[in-house]
């Protein structure tokens, strides 16, 4: 017997987002469309996670910040999703 084992929202956000990191990194190509999408899956987690992006660092990478925009009963939310 074969089993399937379900990865939780987190797991499946991380692997989505690990999917299209490269994309997210020049976001500008396409700003409203990439944004759109991260919030759709952001929102999965979470109706009221935010996200946000540094500029590119001296390494060419950029830091990708979550946030519960303030809003404590979704602190929770934000902490898993970072674990």
């Amino acid at each position: 017997m074969l089993f399937k084992f379900s990865k939780s929202k987190e797991e499946q956000f991380w692997a989505w987002f690990a999917k299209n990191a490269d994309r997210y990194l020049h976001f500008e190509d396409d700003t409203d469309r990439l944004f759109d999408a991260l919030e759709a899956e952001l929102r999965k987690i979470d109706p009221h996670l935010v996200f946000e992006f540094s500029d590119i660092l001296d390494d060419g990478s950029r830091e990708f910040f979550i946030s519960a925009d303030g809003i404590v009963g979704s602190f929770p939310a934000v902490t898993n999703l970072v674990k």
